[in-house]
């Protein structure tokens, strides 16, 4: 695919403020280590669903990442599963071909038992398990209910389930009472902080191609500013800021970009409040 000529004007070989997330792009923050302990503490002390929340662009899936190699080779066996179907033999059938396990056929009840059969085999050579699910808001409510039954505390194996989502996750379970009641740790990874912000722009701009910083401090404290530190609206901000200094002939981002944009984007957002 061509480069935009935005974009290869900034000596940049992809667009880095992406809203679809990608692995290459993620920025380890601060949050990470909390949610990190937050998730290892209701695992190991408490059992039942841990349920992580956070805006795109969080780095949830740097946390997901975090997790496996935190619990790899200390005593657990876990079945991820990103971005997973909606229904829930689909989903048990995602499980039990994660890593080691084999395609699976049937319907619900056959693969939960499958399902509940291979947990029970990990604990007989000393390992638990743990599900971990991410970008679990694309759940339906009926997969929902299937992982909170691997919870189920009067079985002799039951797992651990970690769900990491958008924020509309929180939602799609409170609508769940019984797979609200499991929920033991809730923990939403918040906005970024100025300094953080700083690094997520100057870590994805070199990543997709930078050789030198394309944002001046001052237009990174700007971004913070209007935006709040909001993952998603950072993106955004600094997408359209990149486009902005391109037309200019800039070479790079700097405050007057960041301030035009914001006040280009607040315009646009009253006219549409104005429309009829």
């Amino acid at each position: 695919m061509a480069v935009p000529d935005h974009l290869a004007a900034l000596g940049l070989r992809e667009q880095p403020f992406g809203l679809t997330p990608d692995p290459r792009f993620l920025v380890e923050r601060g949050d990470h280590r909390e949610g990190l302990a937050r998730i290892l503490f209701g695992l190991t002390q408490l059992g039942g669903i841990v349920l992580i929340t956070g805006e795109i662009g969080a780095g949830k899936t740097v946390l997901a990442g975090s997790v496996r190699r935190a619990l790899d080779g200390e005593g657990f066996q876990v079945l991820a599963v990103a971005n997973p179907p909606r229904t829930p033999a689909a989903l048990l059938a995602a499980l039990l071909t994660a890593p080691g396990g084999d395609a699976p056929g049937g319907g619900t009840a056959r693969l939960a038992r499958l399902l509940r059969r291979r947990i029970a085999l990990a604990e007989t050579t000393g390992r638990r398990t743990v599900i971990l699910i991410d970008e679990a808001q694309r759940l339906g409510g009926a997969a929902l209910d299937e992982l909170r039954l691997m919870t189920n505390p009067d079985e002799d194996a039951g797992a651990g389930v970690v769900l990491l989502g958008q924020p509309e996750l929180s939602r799609l379970v409170a609508r769940r009472p019984q797979v609200a009641q499991r929920v033991v740790v809730r923990y939403h990874m918040g906005e970024m902080s100025q300094e953080e912000v700083a690094t997520y722009v100057d870590r994805r701009t070199r990543v997709a191609g930078a050789g030198r910083p394309l944002f001046t401090g001052r237009a990174a404290r700007a971004i913070h500013r209007e935006t709040g530190g909001a993952p998603r609206l950072v993106n955004l901000v600094s997408a359209n800021a990149l486009f902005v200094a391109a037309t200019r002939g800039a070479d790079r981002v700097d405050e007057d970009v960041v301030l035009d944009v914001v006040d280009d984007r607040r315009e646009a957002e009253r006219a549409a409040g104005d429309a009829p």
